[in-house]
């Protein structure tokens, strides 16, 4: 049983709580806790409770949900089994997995790396990284340790790890490429890999990287990627990739083939195709321009071999299939016909038709004002000129053929009549407007299962468009500017990818139905609040740990994510 009893400190009395047992025969104090004065105690009961001096709080629930897959996959040592340097400071796997962490939370620059890990739980989990050693000089003084040809070693044996442990489905693989723009001077020749091209954000005045990524078509989970050149055409990549992804994952690929990779059209060309399914022992799943195949894109929208499916998600679709030689291959092609493509074509079509008119109509009013003596200044036009103008306003998909345009002279000058061809116009809402053709070499599956296999492709678009989010993405900020650095950013932006797609599986597991974004808020809103109690007397501190309130979702999230093991409550 505890009883009171006190001590005699400068003729005060400062009283304890203690509890004794006999051990052994003898009487021992198995604790003693400080109470303090008789004043202190009677404020206590007066006052019904302690108040902290003051509270800190820290970010908990992305922090710990991040570590937690880190841990479990032993991310760091594998990093640092493959990047080895002096035992001293942080490792190398350490500021790879701080700055993929980093990314998939708030992603902010190197400089500002410190100020944003103090807010979070990993400060007291991790004193070691401290503002000196998370500094941007310590970041890229590691990072300049680490060897560009062991990188996508490190990657294989974590992505192996990971498809060993979680038995992930790998008969169907989605692949793209986009590419990122940066701010990289135009007269900085120590980056080759940032080059002008085709940029998907309509920053071609950038410098812009390209990068490729592979990912399972069940739990998205990115097996592989490639940082390259941005000037390189995606067709022109496509090979080469293909070939890196064979080489790395042909052990999970039986001799009967059974991985099925799907990529979009614009990888296409004989060569590709001829390469891909003579020598790879891969399938695939892929489409065709419509303009490629006109016997296949002028059948009616309403032709009697469309066949309506009722599958998931298939509910406005029908298709017919038919065998083709495409690049020289005999291959399965599913023409499809959507109504909701459909409706969104003839909308935007419309939209175009009616720009064209607008900016026809403007030019002739110039042109009649010209001949009306209106405008005198200027350059007079000429045909050519008018030809010129003509053309860049109909430069639309379709425009040339819907709207016609004749040019004639009146005093010298050129005079424009337009009008929308009615014919053409009903031709294409019945034949390529809402249709699709989807090709295979998979013969023996079923209509629906290729449709849907080839719309698995949304999910490398969606980790795309996650990367690009200028809230909540990965790539940016990138402030690197060297080959070697920009292959790293590269490196942990896609660990992060893969943290991400290992959170949501995990998620999706115990049932939890919550969107990418909505995760991330819920799991951002789980802090833990360190009161802080001082005694200035015996110049100490005592620290209460507490978890601000969750709701239902977040207390599942709480306990998936072992929380509570994390900061030891």
């Amino acid at each position: 049983m505890a009883y009171l009893t006190h001590k005699v400190i400068n003729g005060r009395k400062y009283f304890y709580a203690e509890e004794c047992k006999r051990i052994n025969g003898k009487p021992k104090r198995v604790w003693q806790k400080y109470l303090g004065s008789i004043d202190k105690i009677i404020a206590a009961a007066n006052s019904g409770k302690v108040r902290p001096d003051f509270a800190e709080i820290f970010e908990l629930g992305c922090s710990a949900a991040y570590l937690n897959i880190v841990n479990d996959y032993k991310i760091i040592e594998t990093i640092d089994s493959f990047f080895k340097k002096r035992e001293q400071g942080l490792s190398l796997g350490f500021f790879m997995v701080i700055a993929s962490i980093n990314r998939g939370i708030s992603a902010v620059s190197k400089k500002s790396i410190w100020k944003w890990y103090q807010s979070t739980i990993l400060l007291r989990l991790f004193p070691e990284g401290n503002k000196n050693s998370l500094s941007s000089q310590r970041f890229w003084d590691n990072m300049s340790l680490i060897p560009v040809d062991k990188i996508q070693l490190a990657w294989k044996k974590i992505i192996t790890g990971v498809i060993e442990r979680e038995k992930i489905d790998l008969s169907c693989t989605c692949y793209d490429g986009t590419n990122f723009y940066t701010f990289i001077d135009s007269f900085n020749t120590r980056c080759t890999i940032a080059k002008r091209g085709k940029n998907k954000q309509g920053r071609k005045n950038l410098r812009q990287i390209n990068y490729a990524l592979f990912c399972t078509r069940k739990d998205h989970i990115p097996l592989y990627f490639d940082v390259y050149d941005g000037n390189t055409n995606d067709a022109k990549e496509f090979p080469v990739i293909i070939e890196k992804f064979i080489n790395n994952f042909k052990e999970y690929n039986p001799t009967c083939g059974s991985m099925t990779i799907v990529f979009d059209k614009g990888n296409n060309s004989k060569d590709n195709f001829g390469k891909f399914i003579k020598d790879s022992g891969f399938h695939f799943v892929g489409s065709v321009k419509l303009g490629e195949h006109k016997e296949l894109a002028i059948i009616s929208n309403h032709d009697k071999r469309f066949k309506s499916l009722s599958d998931f998600g298939l509910e406005d679709v029908k298709a017919f299939r038919t065998k083709k030689i495409i690049y020289d291959k005999y291959l399965t092609a599913i023409v499809t016909f959507n109504d909701c493509l459909y409706t969104a074509q003839v909308k935007s079509l419309n939209n175009e038709i009616n720009k064209c008119l607008v900016k026809l109509s403007a030019l002739s009013n110039k042109l009649q004002n010209r001949i009306t003596g209106k405008t005198t200044k200027g350059k007079k036009p000429t045909i050519a000129s008018v030809e010129k103008q003509v053309r860049s306003i109909l430069s639309g998909q379709y425009m040339k053929k819907l709207v016609e345009v004749t040019i004639e002279e009146e005093k010298g000058i050129p005079l424009i009549l337009y009008s929308t061809n009615s014919k053409k116009y009903s031709e294409l809402m019945d034949t390529y407007l809402g249709k699709s053709i989807i090709i295979t070499d998979n013969h023996d599956w079923e209509t629906a299962e290729i449709i849907k296999t080839y719309r698995s492709q949304y999910i490398i678009e969606d980790n795309f468009k996650q990367m690009k989010d200028r809230k909540s993405g990965s790539w940016w900020p990138m402030h690197h500017w060297t080959d070697q650095k920009i292959q790293i950013h590269g490196f942990y932006c896609s660990l992060t990818l893969l943290i991400r797609a290992l959170i949501m599986k995990r998620v999706k597991e115990n049932k939890i139905k919550i969107s990418m974004n909505e995760l991330h808020e819920k799991l951002k809103g789980i802090r833990e609040v360190v009161n802080v109690f001082e005694n200035k007397r015996a110049k100490k501190q005592s620290n209460q740990s507490v978890i601000s309130k969750m709701d239902n979702t977040q207390k599942k999230l709480f306990d998936l994510f072992k929380m509570k093991d994390i900061i030891k409550i």
